[in-house]
């Protein structure tokens, strides 16, 4: 083989190799840009544990109920009673943002998700929403697109009298007029 047969594979492999070198040097630099886990400060939770009074909005006025929360760590597990029913409610935190879904039943069950900020643990504010957007029945042949709604929960049930739910006369909606 002659001088230029063996020229070709040399090149070809020095290329190679400049390309790999180069390759995993951007590699390395991008890598190095970003912020390693041990950097970044993990958000601390903050603490909900306990009972809360919750004034929540909704079509025909504003529901009184109760939240028992649990905390483990980020993680929300508890329930919510309005109307002398119990729903279970899953959440979880992050820093001061709270966010827990609340399942409703009844002939049309539906989810309602709680988002909102926590206040020197003893206010919660934010708004609520049907989960996963959608459409709500009304009852009148027709569907409206439910927006999201108000809620606040102050901690502790302070004897403020009992609470019956929408503050309104009358008798609680039907589970399927939420």
């Amino acid at each position: 083989m002659n001088r230029r047969g063996w020229m070709k594979p040399i090149l070809f492999l020095s290329s190679l190799l400049a390309f790999a070198a180069l390759f995993a040097g951007s590699t390395q630099a991008s890598a190095n840009d970003l912020p390693s886990t041990s950097n970044v400060a993990k958000l601390k939770p903050a603490k909900v544990d306990g009972k809360w009074r919750i004034a929540w909005d909704v079509r025909a006025g504003t529901v009184k109920a109760i939240l028992d929360l649990k905390q483990h760590a980020d993680q929300v597990t508890g329930t919510f009673q309005e109307y002398g029913k119990t729903y279970p409610l899953t959440g979880s935190l992050q820093g001061q943002n709270i966010t827990f879904d609340v399942p409703f039943g009844g002939p049309r069950p539906y989810t309602i998700e709680f988002k909102g900020t926590v206040d020197r643990k003893k206010k919660m504010t934010g708004t609520s929403a049907l989960k996963g957007g959608g459409h709500v029945f009304l009852g009148h042949a027709n569907e409206i697109q439910e927006p999201e709604r108000p809620w606040t929960a102050t901690k502790g049930l302070k004897n403020r009298g009992p609470i019956t739910g929408t503050g309104l006369p009358g008798k609680p909606p039907k589970d399927d007029d939420d």
